[in-house]
């Protein structure tokens, strides 16, 4: 029989300590700060984990993709009833970060790391430039991951609970209430966090301001942390936080109506880049 071992609850909620029993092997989380807990009868579903979480020792064990032969051609009922409940859109199982999610879901009790990827994608014939791309960016539509929080170890939060980006993407509507409003600031401050401010400097990289551009110079490099890899190929940055849509994008945001501009925007745009076009 597993326990995991829940210490310091946020001071807000009225809770010693939660037992979670689980089976075949041990997790002891000796700190995981910033618990919240919402008024509900399945509390399970209702834990959020910071992604800024501390865990102090783990006994995860690296994945044998050799033990793995054949993949999932479904999602586990838990996960999938999870999904539903918080309206969450995972890949589908068919793609290739599908495929990655299914077996991190599958053996939950294990991590993967660069190596793991590189043979998993090898095994299973995925056809992808980079293979960890595939397990490291599932909390970006919603689910909560260890990613950016452990170096070199990929897995996802069990039980299963909603990350900050999601609940930051959340259509957020001004209701009057000063809390409603604090709780909003608090979760993109903590995505910034997360994100930018605890990203260790090794892990920064110089990347291309203009992806499409064929300047090699130093005047098309940014520092980039490891979250603005999703934004390759999609964006033009001015600096490390300003970015501008390219092309491809901006058709996408505009037809996903995403952002609507007026019809003076419009003529402004169109001059600006008339007068772009006319002078190259």
């Amino acid at each position: 029989m597993m326990y995991v071992k829940y210490i310091k609850i946020k001071r807000t909620f009225k809770m010693e300590e939660l037992n979670i029993k689980m089976s075949s092997c041990v997790i002891d989380y000796q700190i995981i700060k910033q618990i919240r807990v919402n008024q509900s009868n399945n509390p399970i579903k209702n834990i959020g984990i910071n992604n800024t979480i501390a865990m102090n020792k783990l006994n995860f064990s690296l994945i044998d993709v050799l033990h793995i032969e054949n993949l999932p051609v479904e999602y586990p009922d838990e996960f999938k009833k999870f999904c539903i409940e918080n309206e969450l859109n995972p890949p589908n199982i068919t793609t290739g970060n599908g495929k990655a999610l299914s077996v991190m879901l599958t053996y939950r009790f294990h991590y993967w790391n660069r190596d793991a990827c590189d043979k998993f994608v090898e095994r299973f014939k995925i056809n992808t430039k980079d293979s960890i791309q595939l397990f490291n960016k599932h909390s970006q539509w919603g689910i909560q991951t260890n990613s950016g929080t452990e170096r070199g170890k990929l897995y996802i939060i069990y039980p299963y609970c909603l990350s900050t980006k999601h609940k930051m993407r959340k259509n957020f509507k001004f209701n009057g209430s000063d809390e409603e409003k604090n709780i909003e600031i608090d979760k993109i401050k903590s995505t910034i966090k997360t994100d930018y401010v605890d990203v260790p400097n090794q892990l920064w990289q110089l990347g291309h301001k203009n992806p499409g551009s064929t300047d090699n110079t130093t005047d098309n490099l940014v520092l980039q942390p490891p979250i603005q890899a999703k934004y390759r190929d999609n964006y033009i940055f001015i600096d490390t936080l300003t970015k501008f849509p390219a092309p491809n994008k901006l058709k996408d945001i505009v037809e996903n109506k995403e952002i609507h501009f007026t019809k003076e925007q419009i003529r402004s745009y169109k001059e600006i880049f008339d007068n772009l076009f006319t002078s190259i």
